[in-house]
């Protein structure tokens, strides 16, 4: 998994991405962000660094995104409970008609769990968390208590 997370923060950087790499690989040239994004999906609950790369990404870029190509893509290699997460959120900063029709294609998780997996692991930090759950990640029947952006 770290290498394939590496390869995505790799891409992400090539895409504009605010993330900081401590070697930047010339080798790797980003696919068009609708892979990225969809196939981040799929890592962001093990990463809350990659969650927050792409909600920022997609609050700067979204009128660079094919929402249907997206919404195709997240269905056969993402999780499409995730990118409503990552919408909904990037909505909060930025709102968008973009982000409310994504947020309307996609469907909450089939049962309530901890967003983040290394959450899970911990009994101390999932009771923490669903004490203290955000809206934000109920509506996508998940919980859990951390929201940042990397800018405003």
């Amino acid at each position: 998994m770290a290498n394939r997370l590496d390869f995505l923060f790799q891409e992400w950087h090539r895409l504009g991405g605010a993330v900081l790499l401590a070697e930047i690989d010339p080798n790797i040239s980003a696919r068009q962000p609708e892979d990225v994004i969809a196939e981040s999906t799929a890592y962001c609950r093990q990463s809350g660094r990659l969650t927050w790369v792409v909600m920022d990404w997609l609050i700067h870029h979204i009128s660079d995104v094919d929402e249907n190509a997206l919404l195709d893509k997240t269905r056969e290699n993402g999780d499409i409970s995730v990118l409503g997460v990552l919408c909904d959120g990037a909505n909060q900063q930025q709102p968008n008609k973009k982000f409310t029709w994504l947020m309307r294609a996609c469907q909450p998780h089939k049962e309530l769990q901890p967003f983040f997996l290394r959450v899970a692991s911990s009994p101390l930090a999932s009771q923490l968390a669903r004490e203290n759950s955000l809206e934000l990640f109920r509506r996508w029947n998940y919980y859990s208590n951390e929201l940042r952006y990397l800018t405003s």
